[in-house]
């Protein structure tokens, strides 16, 4: 997607190297750290087989073949809509990818997708296959609404999944559904291949306002399980951070991806971008989901509901891995997509982050690989 975000609460949780960070997030549990293993940046325009790399919204590791798959959220604009096969190279001490291949998706008609008919954001692997998520163009007339697809590797069409109607625009009159830029971001499947979960970039309009430098807001997170939507849950989106300019706080954050634990467990990226301060905020949360927990999907809204939300921890706010990220390139662009990559050699677990260019000049397609330590 484009650009989306929030801030800080009650929980004061000691971050990476040592900073501290006031949160507006809730519960302990085992929390982890990050440790930098490099970044690989990617500048605007570079080609790979007569398409041109860039929009990469999400991302999902092939433990099989070692390979990160990257989605564009080219709106069949710049080239037709496409994901993007990446070589890995990734220990404790280097990391590389390296582009292999680009496939074309394609639509129900078996050709690519029409110019503007879709906003690919999130990807992930489903028992061999993809589910690829769009957040369609709302404010188009007439809306054309989000999605979550179903697709071979080979970038064919097999299925639309099931989407709750709460979450859907025909009913632009109640002003209900999702905001415009702002739906499936977030996309992900548990290890086990059982669960899919896939969570929307900012509040429903009949739930909540979007986030504000004085206000969190509240989005909602959906379970698939057998690929049909089973239940639904709370999550609180932090503030725009506090970053002023000439004495104004302006910018927007976001639940750009997430990443299944388990069952109940997962990271989620927040990104909030600042205009005034020209700077992205990237934060990584590690989320649980409790036996109290609600389950929302009955609540039309949830507006002045007492429900209980999901329990969120910060573990990383990427800020303070600027000054070991590669010369020339110590600032973060707008990361959008997260995945697992391998176990290292210490037993570890890896992630990798990729960042959204926008297919903008000025921005570039930042990958970043992290070390979890436990």
């Amino acid at each position: 997607m484009k650009i989306t975000f929030k801030n800080p609460i009650l929980l004061v949780i000691q971050v990476i190297l040592g900073a501290t960070l006031t949160l507006s997030a809730t519960t302990s549990f085992a929390l982890e750290r990050l440790r930098l293993i490099g970044d690989q940046n990617i500048a605007t325009g570079e080609k790979f087989k007569n398409t041109e790399i860039g929009g990469l919204s999400g991302l999902t590791y092939d433990h099989e073949k070692n390979k990160v798959l990257a989605i564009s959220d080219d709106r069949s604009v710049v080239n037709d809509a496409r994901y993007y096969e990446f070589d890995l190279k990734l220990d404790e001490k280097s990391f590389k990818v390296t582009p292999s291949d680009v496939i074309i998706l394609k639509a129900k008609d078996g050709k690519p997708f029409k110019k503007m008919s879709v906003d690919f954001e999130g990807i992930t692997l489903y028992n061999g296959e993809l589910l690829i998520s769009s957040e369609g163009w709302i404010n188009h007339e007439p809306p054309i609404n989000p999605e979550i697809i179903q697709f071979t590797r080979a970038g064919a069409y097999k299925a639309n999944l099931e989407i709750p109607e709460k979450f859907l625009s025909n009913n632009t009159e109640s002003r209900t559904g999702a905001r415009d830029n702002l739906v499936f971001e977030g996309l992900t499947t548990t290890p086990d291949g059982k669960t899919v979960w896939v969570g929307t970039e900012g509040a429903l309009i009949q739930d909540d306002k979007t986030s504000t430098p004085t206000n969190t807001s509240t989005l909602r997170l959906i379970q698939y399980k057998e690929l049909k939507p089973v239940k639904e849950v709370a999550y609180i989106l932090e503030k725009v951070p506090s970053v002023k300019v000439a004495g104004l706080v302006v910018g927007e954050t976001g639940l750009s991806d997430m990443l299944a634990i388990d069952e109940n467990n997962f990271y989620t990226i927040e990104r909030s971008y600042l205009p005034l301060a020209k700077k992205n905020i990237i934060r990584i949360f590690k989320n649980s989901i409790q036996e109290k927990t609600s389950d929302i999907s009955l609540l039309p809204s949830i507006k002045d509901k007492a429900i209980k939300m999901v329990d969120k921890e910060l573990i990383a706010d990427l800020e303070d891995f600027k000054g070991v990220m590669s010369p020339n390139f110590q600032t973060l662009d707008n990361i959008e997509g997260i995945c697992f990559g391998p176990l290292l050699a210490n037993g570890h677990q890896s992630i990798i982050l990729v960042s959204d260019n926008n297919f903008i000049k000025k921005q570039r397609t930042q990958f970043l690989a992290f070390e979890i330590v436990p």
